[in-house]
């Protein structure tokens, strides 16, 4: 499976908008996903290759189903589950439309380390964590790269 060309990618550190030497906390993701709330209401997230830190067991909190990922209802309940973990070491977070028959390729589900773009022609959004460095985002409207820029900008 290709990947999607995005409109924009956005990487975000914890020096650079959260103001902490950490990067790829669970708090951070839920601030990221915060800012996201409203755009992502009418959409479901995949979740895959999610490894990391948490005061649970990551099996407990992103159970994977028979498509070896994790459905996950709406961004409210991601937020839940993400400021649970204390810090990622990677992760794929793919919002795509409620609605919308996914087919997952088995032999290639998407990965933290792929090349960057989309790792589904129906993704909207992809969110990457990466070696408990930094959060990537990947997006085909530009409007929400500014959405999540100005959500930082004035907190």
């Amino acid at each position: 499976m290709g990947l999607k060309e995005p409109a924009f990618i956005l990487k975000i550190r914890g020096s650079d908008y959260f103001n902490e030497e950490l990067s790829c906390l669970g708090c951070q993701f839920a601030e990221i996903l915060l800012s996201l709330k409203d755009y992502t209401e009418s959409y479901d997230w995949y979740i895959f290759d999610v490894l990391g830190t948490s005061k649970s067991s990551f099996h407990e909190e992103f159970p994977k189903n028979l498509q070896k990922g994790c459905t996950v209802l709406s961004t409210d309940e991601l937020i839940e589950k993400v400021k649970r973990v204390i810090q990622f070491e990677s992760g794929v977070f793919i919002a795509v439309e409620k609605g919308k028959k996914i087919n997952w390729h088995f032999d290639h589900l998407p990965e933290t380390e792929e090349s960057e773009g989309l790792q589904h022609p129906l993704a909207e959004i992809e969110i990457r964590a990466f070696d408990y460095s930094f959060f990537e985002i990947y997006g085909n409207d530009i409007e929400v790269k500014k959405t999540i820029l100005n959500y930082f900008r004035k907190n």
